[in-house]
């Protein structure tokens, strides 16, 4: 049954094997997903997430003094590190893998007293285990309309807690059979306060299914492949390959290939590639808002998905908004957290600029995250620069780590105190030498401002 050949591998992932540079793509990952929850923490979406979620606990809920449950925890933590859209990518997974598994595994790391290695070779197998099953699903199943972050990702979360439950494989199929009863997430809901709650519940529910399964709860075995199972459901006929969810596990990890992209801009990954356009044009030729007559941006149409070719029409569906992004690039050289927020939507430059933004599309699956910016002056001047991977793009065009760790400053700074967020920048950077993730989340609630 496909269910136990995945189990099997997952189970079988040695972590004595793992290249050292897979552990270092995991940190980077583990305090980026860190950093944004530590900034989601004090939105509304966090706030009504919490307020659901009462029962007290052992668990730390990230950017605040409070303790919730495991379960809670998971979920709570999630929906904050997701809530602004600022959290890593996978190209295999067509969606976000760090915040659904990171969440559950710390939940269950705190309880169950791990240490910081136990916590990184578990993250590492949930990747793993999540994009070799999306590999044999996408991009079908991302083009059909699911939000792989929450119908793929919860695999990974059910993976990574199985691997620190130390699951035996026929447990971990149950475990990932249960999970695939519990996946859900579409993308109409883009660009409202419910695609976080997708991360939320994902997590959750991955954690979840394992706990399920160590304690004797079974699921099909044929979960995936059954007529109405997993696969004829969420893909359809003629829209998965089951065998390749199986082959060269490990040979390389995805962390290493394609690997994980670390977000440089707080909005959808679908357009940081015609940002690093537009802001290299504006740089190299001096723009000015004013000299624009007409924009357009050609990009692979996997990336342009009808919401994201849209203006932006407030200051949440701003973050899918290629046109707003676009223009923020064009007009001010950058895109910030502050472009996201209060009234910026509204400034007259951008808001003319969007409105001049059309788009050409391609399907040259080479260059499906690259970009192509094309600028027409008012006095009849053509102008154009184009990337073909965004910075940040895993390991082809790696964040520095300068960069990285401006990021999470910049973050968590929004939640902890100075002196927290360089300590625990520094404890993530070295997590494999923790005796207790406990250690870590004491050193948060610790430096919480709330």
């Amino acid at each position: 049954m496909l269910v136990q050949h995945i189990a099997e591998r997952s189970v079988a992932l040695d972590p004595h094997s793992f290249d050292p540079m897979a552990r270092k793509w995991a940190k980077d990952a583990i305090a980026d997903m860190i950093g944004c929850a530590l900034l989601g923490a004090r939105t509304a979406t966090t706030d009504i997430a919490l307020a659901t979620s009462p029962n007290a606990g052992d668990c730390l809920v990230l950017g605040r003094k409070a303790r919730i449950g495991r379960l809670e925890a998971a979920y709570v933590n999630a929906t904050s590190g997701h809530a602004l859209d600022y959290d890593d990518t996978s190209k295999s997974l067509s969606g976000h893998p760090t915040v659904i598994i990171i969440p559950a595994l710390l939940a269950l790391a705190e309880q169950r007293d791990a240490t910081g290695a136990e916590l990184l070779d578990a993250y590492i197998v949930g990747v793993e285990t999540a994009t070799r099953i999306a590999r044999g699903v996408n991009f079908h199943h991302y083009e059909k309309g699911w939000h792989p972050t929450a119908t793929l990702g919860i695999f990974g979360a059910a993976a990574a807690c199985g691997r620190l439950l130390a699951l035996p494989a026929d447990r971990l199929a149950h475990a990932l059979a249960t999970a695939a009863s519990f996946a859900s997430g579409v993308k109409a809901n883009f660009g409202t306060q419910t695609k976080p709650l997708h991360a939320g519940f994902a997590a959750r529910n991955g954690l979840f299914a394992a706990l399920l399964a160590a304690g004797g709860v079974p699921a099909s075995p044929e979960a995936f492949e059954h007529p109405q199972g997993f696969l004829e459901v969420f893909n359809g006929t003629g829209h998965f390959n089951a065998d390749r969810m199986l082959e060269a596990w490990g040979q390389p990890l995805d962390l290493l290939a394609p690997g994980i992209s670390i977000k440089k801009y707080p909005c959808v990954y679908s357009v940081h590639g015609a940002i690093d356009a537009a802001i290299e044009l504006r740089r190299r030729e001096s723009l000015t808002a004013d000299s624009i007559a007409a924009v357009t941006v050609r990009m692979h149409r996997r990336r342009l998905l009808p919401h994201v070719r849209n203006p932006a029409t407030s200051a949440l569906n701003a973050k899918f908004s290629m046109p707003y992004a676009v223009a923020r690039g064009l007009v001010n050289g950058a895109v910030t957290l502050s472009h996201f927020e209060d009234d910026a939507l509204y400034d007259p430059q951008v808001t003319r600029v969007m409105e001049l933004i059309g788009v050409d599309e391609h399907s040259d699956d080479a260059n499906d995250y690259g970009a192509e910016i094309v600028v027409v002056l008012s006095d009849g001047t053509r102008l154009a620069a184009s990337v073909s991977s965004p910075l940040g793009r895993g390991p082809e065009a790696p964040l520095p780590d300068g960069m990285l760790r401006a990021k999470y400053t910049d973050c968590a700074g929004r939640a902890l105190t100075a002196a927290g967020i360089e300590a625990s920048f520094d404890m993530l950077m070295r997590l494999e030498d923790l005796d207790s993730v406990r250690e870590l989340t004491a050193l948060i609630q610790e430096s919480s401002c709330v």
